[in-house]
């Protein structure tokens, strides 16, 4: 006799538990729920099983390890290889980099030549003299058309002509051609101390020189309240490709693929930084904390016109001309920091620039 009642009764349970089941689903927004337990599960939304069109030999494409080697401290000369990283340009070309900044002490060429690096940066003139020397190093694109380089000056100094230079301390970079192209030519009698990267000698003495980029150090300067002016080398009349970017002969022969991909994903980059060079700077900072991230701001518009101008203008990135290449070799032999006839189709080449 108790059986209908029972029933009766698991029947009306039953129907309170849907019912609350049912009201108790969440309107928008008014979730308690974590964001966390909102996002499918891995084991989900990565096995091949919870995609039909995923097979079950399917496996992620593997990249490419690349190392590039700076031949400076992290800065926006080096804008377009970071936003070609920050912005996964290099993954999307099959290639995993990293970029290892460099300084007064570190020979970026000679990592590259021995294979410690698969690309890296030199000026053009550098790269005839290394070639000359013996360093398998080939240059694949003009990162700078033309050269900031200069004898930076306190702005109190007045300098107007190379004559005004002589005599005085020079806190220089080095191995530089331009520098010893200009001493030579001008015959300048300077009291020469090695830059160490810093600016704290250059602070000291007034009536010193400090060897740099018109697109950097006194912009860094400024930012510390100091009035610098700089004395671009290249009025002497010698401006060559400033930055390069090279690889190795044997590098380039066994791998053009990769070659023209690091290029295409440089060339992207080039162009997202100049439109968002304010946070692609941080990334930089995180490398180069000596320099302000505002500092970095100022420089990446002083570098636009050297990425971008020139016969890049109107034959696209990293484009590079014979006779440019020859005129530098022909000043270098000049004045003696050449001493063979070096051939400038084996230092370099735009066969693999992005078309």
């Amino acid at each position: 006799m108790f059986k209908k009642p029972f029933k009766l009764t698991l029947l009306l349970l039953i129907t309170t538990v849907v019912l609350a089941a049912c009201g108790g689903k969440a309107e928008p927004g008014a979730s308690s729920a974590s964001p966390e337990s909102a996002k499918p599960s891995a084991s989900a939304s990565q096995s091949p099983a919870a995609s039909p069109s995923a097979s079950p030999e399917e496996k992620p494409k593997e990249l490419r390890k690349i190392t590039v080697q700076l031949g400076w401290f992290a800065e926006p000369e080096y804008g377009g290889e970071y936003a070609a990283l920050v912005q996964g340009y290099f993954e999307e070309e099959g290639l995993d980099v990293t970029i290892k900044p460099g300084g007064p002490k570190v020979n970026g060429r000679q990592i590259v030549a021995t294979g410690n690096a698969e690309f890296g940066f030199a000026k053009a003139d550098t790269v005839l003299q290394n070639r000359e020397e013996g360093l398998p190093i080939v240059a694949v694109a003009a990162a700078l058309q033309g050269s900031p380089q200069a004898l930076i000056f306190h702005k109190s100094q007045n300098i107007q002509s190379f004559e005004d230079l002589n005599g005085r301390t020079a806190f220089f970079v080095p191995g530089v051609p331009a520098y010893e192209y200009v001493k030579k030519k001008y015959n300048l009698q300077l009291k020469e101390q090695v830059t160490d990267g810093t600016l704290v000698r250059f602070l000291a003495d007034e009536t010193s020189l400090l060897h740099g980029f018109s697109t950097s150090e006194p912009i860094t300067l400024k930012e510390q309240g100091v009035e610098a002016e700089p004395f671009l080398l290249s009025e002497s009349g010698y401006d060559p490709y400033e930055i390069t970017i090279i690889t190795s002969e044997s590098f380039l022969k066994e791998n053009p693929e990769v070659v023209k991909g690091y290029l295409r994903a440089v060339k992207k980059g080039w162009a997202y930084y100049f439109d968002h060079f304010e946070e692609v700077n941080v990334r930089i900072h995180e490398d180069n904390k000596e320099l302000p991230i505002p500092a970095m701001n100022e420089q990446a518009v002083a570098y636009k016109p050297f990425v971008t101008g020139g016969d890049a203008a109107t034959e696209g990135f990293g484009v590079m001309k014979e006779a440019r290449w020859e005129e530098n070799k022909k000043q270098l032999l000049e004045v003696g920091l050449l001493k063979n006839d070096v051939d400038v189709n084996e230092a370099f080449t735009t066969e693999y620039l992005p078309k």
